[in-house]
């Protein structure tokens, strides 16, 4: 396990100073001391590496901001976690351009199937988070929360793309567009109130 970890470690140092192109799998084995072959028994491509070890980062970013979640308030809930999410992509945008291009279309069935499965604990976080809105009155009872994530995870997705492939990356826009996105889609599943 501690060889697992310390090549991960090293393959992120390697990744972010080097970029992901120049780094090799034989770099990393070196500047981690193991054997080559051993990076293979952690993941099986270079871009298995790459998908494992920032999801691992990104699943830090949210578990942090779960533990620090306002208490109620959907909109404040999801922009507080998003939040931290896109400034891990403002920290590192050489390394997030290149892991969001290869989880666009994934070159090997691995990868796929190690994102797919971080993308469904999410998807499931943030349905939770629909579900105690809708049971806190929020939210009209009638909301479908995995419909919501998905709608949420798009938006972040759609959002995320454009500020990365921007010349200038500007971190307050993309928060601003975010939430302006976020606001819309609330408004339609916000409880009505029946006049008297």
């Amino acid at each position: 396990m501690e060889t697992e970890r310390l090549i991960r470690v090293t393959a992120l140092e390697l990744f972010v100073e080097r970029g992901f192109d120049a780094t090799t799998t034989k770099q990393i084995a070196d500047a981690a001391g193991v054997a080559h072959g051993t990076v293979f028994l952690v993941a099986a491509t270079k871009e298995a590496l790459l998908v494992k070890v920032l999801e691992e980062q990104l699943r830090e970013v949210v578990a942090g901001r779960a533990r620090r979640l306002p208490a109620r308030d959907i909109r404040a809930q999801l922009l507080h976690v998003f939040n931290g999410l896109f400034d891990f992509y403002a920290r590192e945008p050489q390394l997030s351009r290149v892991f969001l291009k290869s989880i666009m279309f994934f070159g090997e069935s691995i990868a796929k199937a190690q994102y797919d499965e971080h993308v469904a604990h999410f998807a499931a976080y943030l349905a939770s988070l629909f579900d105690a809105a809708i049971a806190r009155g929020e939210l009209a009872q009638e909301t479908d929360s995995k419909v919501a994530a998905s709608n949420v995870l798009a938006l972040y997705l759609l959002h995320t793309l454009s500020f990365l492939n921007d010349e200038e990356r500007d971190r307050r826009a993309l928060g601003a567009r975010f939430r302006a996105g976020l606001e819309a889609m609330l408004g339609g599943l916000r409880v009505r109130r029946r006049r008297q």
